[in-house]
């Protein structure tokens, strides 16, 4: 059977052009469960503090890249229970804006959605659908979350669900484009190895030894005979004639 990875493997979108989400903590968890994507399976990321824990399911985007150098963060507001790696297609209400403050000092947004099959929820539309209310406890969750951490999040506001789209466009282009920053550097050592292969090692590694011609001995050596050019020019002097006559 063959194996899917959940990042590299699974297109956004479905058929329907619904956002795929993969679930990584489920709602109810006081553990924020990641996916861990060199070794393909799902890894205790931290414990939440006391008291706190998911109120519903959240989960990432596959094949986008966030500002934070992981998949974009959903939060799928779903009545039902799900685990980890269930994938949900997913209509987008909207994102909340999060700056992290701590030592990166980078922005790391969070999508809102709901299951494109909950019946219940098909009169969401917008994020401002959901009640000023619940919009505050959405944010309280995430940064109490973070707290004991050295994220330091603060909230920046709410975007509508065109503006969140544009943030998986977004993503999606920052996903391409460094996967194939990556395939050029392995194209580059793969390039590199099949030139070492060809080429022997000891051709490679021999040094070439040049013979130094022989000096010549005393018995060869010539003496130079001078050119005419090289001669000096013989001067013949005039006689100088007395200015005064013989007496």
């Amino acid at each position: 059977m063959p194996s899917c990875h959940l990042v590299h493997d699974l297109p956004p979108f479905d058929a329907q052009h619904h956002l795929r989400v993969v679930v990584e903590t489920p709602r109810g968890a006081n553990i924020k469960i990641k996916y861990d994507e060199d070794l393909g399976c799902f890894s205790l990321s931290r414990i939440l503090p006391l008291g706190v824990t998911y109120p519903y399911d959240f989960g990432f985007v596959p094949q986008t890249l966030a500002q934070d150098g992981d998949p974009l963060d959903v939060m799928v507001l779903i009545d039902a229970l799900t685990y980890p790696g269930v994938v949900i297609s997913c209509r987008l209400l909207g994102a909340l804006q999060v700056e992290e403050r701590g030592l990166r000092g980078r922005p790391n947004h969070r999508l809102v959605a709901v299951p494109a099959k909950a019946a219940r929820k098909d009169e969401l539309r917008n994020f401002s659908d959901l009640g000023r209310r619940m919009q505050q406890e959405l944010e309280r969750f995430f940064v109490m979350s973070s707290s004991f951490t050295s994220k330091d999040p603060v909230v920046r506001g709410w975007v509508g669900p065109d503006a969140a789209y544009e943030m998986v466009q977004r993503s999606t282009a920052r996903y391409k484009e460094r996967q194939a920053a990556r395939k050029e550097r392995q194209n580059v050592a793969h390039a590199v190895q099949s030139v070492g292969a060809v080429i022997p090692n000891s051709a490679v590694l021999a040094p070439s030894v040049v013979t130094p011609s022989p000096l010549p001995t005393s018995a060869s050596v010539r003496p130079v005979e001078p050119t005419a050019e090289d001669r000096p020019s013989e001067v013949t002097e005039s006689p100088v004639k007395s200015s005064q006559s013989p007496t």
